[in-house]
């Protein structure tokens, strides 16, 4: 393109930066949803930037212009994947008054979560990754504890006013219950007939106590 075109004003300037801007976002939609298909069907480490670009009908020119690489989009998804539960957490938290309704739905909502193994099943894939590969384990590491402290912080503060902890008692707590539920849902899945429904029900509620309470 002639370099003349983009110093022009015009009155549809700004149109066209909206609808470029609009563009862009069903672009980097369509990535991040081609990735979570593809990592469901392939993993993590075996899945590839062209079959993503590909399933988003797109180039790979286009996946580098919105991603650096497979580990980005990752993070991506994990990040939009925290905030809907959380958002689905507060919604439920919304509902009900007092703090033992309040305990009840969380335990509600993680005993669902742990039965919905496709999305923590990626996300302790993507762990192994990171051991497997030491030299990006801290960066990763620290990343994807941040983001997660973040929008349970943001998006379900005031729900237990009493609860006030420390940062690094925080991060302690979150990455315990990723544990929790990374560990119930993975042995669940191997062993459904031992790890039951209605024994996640009895079980999961006094091992989030124990982490939840105050030290």
């Amino acid at each position: 393109m002639d370099e003349n075109v983009n110093e022009m004003e015009t009155d549809d300037s700004a149109p066209r930066t909206g609808l470029q801007a609009l563009r862009s976002e069903r672009t980097r939609g369509a990535l991040l949803a081609a990735a979570e298909k593809i990592f469901a069907r392939d993993g993590f480490e075996a899945s590839r930037i062209e079959d993503i670009a590909a399933e988003a009908g797109r180039s790979r020119g286009a996946f580098y212009a919105n991603f650096a690489n497979k580990t980005e989009v990752f993070l991506a998804l994990r990040s939009r994947a925290m905030l809907q539960k959380a958002r689905e957490m507060r919604a439920r938290l919304q509902e009900v008054t007092g703090e033992q309704a309040r305990i009840e739905a969380v335990n509600r909502h993680i005993i669902e979560e742990i039965c919905n193994t496709q999305s923590l099943l990626l996300q302790i894939e993507f762990k192994l990754f990171t051991l497997r590969h030491p030299e990006l384990r801290e960066e990763l590491a620290e990343k994807h504890i941040d983001a997660s402290v973040l929008v349970h912080e943001r998006e379900l503060q005031g729900f237990f006013p009493d609860k006030k902890s420390h940062p690094k008692e925080t991060r302690e707590k979150t990455l315990a219950i990723e544990a929790l539920l990374e560990g119930f849902a993975l042995n669940a899945l191997f062993s459904p007939n031992v790890l039951t429904r209605d024994y996640l029900e009895e079980v999961v509620p006094k091992l989030l106590a124990e982490i939840l309470a105050d030290r």
